[in-house]
C-alpha cells in the first residue's frame, strides 16, 4: 500500500480541505487561457514552474493521441490540446476535486479534442495506448508512486511512443530519470529551467 504523507493532500481520491475556488488567466505559448481551481489541488493560485517548462519543452507531432498524466485541473494537457488542434488528449487525475476543475476549463477554453475523467493511475484507461504521456510527477508522494507512473507508461505507449517527464533534480528527480532510463533503455533531456529538467524516454 502507498502511504502518503499529510503534506500530499492533492494525490488523493477526495481532498478533505474545505472546498475554495479559484480563477485566474494565463498566457501560455501566446495561448490566452482561464482557468478554474480549488484548494486540496496542486498549485491551485498559479502555473507552477514544472508545469510550465513541460509545456516549454513538450514534443508531439501532428494526430497524436496524447495522455496528460496526473493532470491536475488540466494545464499541460489543454495546453496541448490548443497547440496541437489534430492531436486527441486525455487528462487523467486520481484527485475528483481536480478532474471536476479539468473538465470545466476545457469547456471554457472551448477545447474540442480533449476529455478529462477520474483515474486511479491507468485505471480507467484499460488497455488505451498513447503515441506521448506527459507527466508533472507528484514527486513529494515519494518515490514509489512515481516509479509506479513511470512503469505504468510505458505499457501505455505505443512503439516509437514516449513519456516526457519534468523533475525538480535536487528534490529526487535524477532517481527518476535513472527509472526512466532503466525501464525504457533510453533516455534524453529536452530543456531545463529554474532547476527543473524535462527528459524524454522512447518505448523502442
Amino acid at each position: 500500500m502507498v502511504r502518503l504523507s499529510r503534506h500530499e493532500h492533492y494525490f488523493v481520491k477526495k481532498p478533505k480541505s474545505k472546498k475554495k475556488e479559484y480563477k485566474f488567466q494565463a498566457n501560455i505559448n501566446g495561448i490566452p487561457l482561464t482557468f478554474i481551481t480549488a484548494s486540496g489541488i496542486f498549485s491551485p493560485r498559479k502555473i507552477d514552474l514544472g508545469t510550465l517548462t513541460l509545456i516549454t519543452y513538450m514534443q508531439f507531432r501532428r494526430g497524436d493521441k496524447i495522455l496528460d498524466l496526473g493532470c491536475g485541473y488540466g494545464a499541460i494537457g489543454i495546453a496541448a490540446a490548443k497547440m496541437c488542434p489534430s492531436c486527441k488528449v486525455t487528462l487523467v487525475d486520481i484527485n475528483e476535486r481536480a478532474v471536476e476543475c479539468a473538465k470545466k476549463n476545457i469547456k471554457i477554453n472551448n477545447v474540442s479534442n480533449a476529455t478529462a475523467k477520474q483515474s486511479f493511475f491507468f485505471s480507467a484507461l484499460k488497455n488505451e495506448k498513447f503515441n506521448v504521456i506527459l507527466l508533472n510527477p507528484p514527486q513529494t508522494a515519494g518515490l514509489e508512486v512515481c516509479y509506479k507512473l513511470i512503469e505504468g507508461a510505458y505499457e501505455h505507449l505505443k512503439e516509437g511512443g514516449s513519456l516526457q517527464m519534468v523533475v525538480r533534480k535536487r528534490h529526487g528527480g535524477q532517481r527518476l530519470a535513472d527509472k526512466m532510463e532503466e525501464i525504457f533503455g533510453n533516455i534524453e533531456v529536452l530543456g531545463k529551467k529554474g532547476g527543473y529538467w524535462v527528459y524524454k524516454s522512447v518505448k523502442e
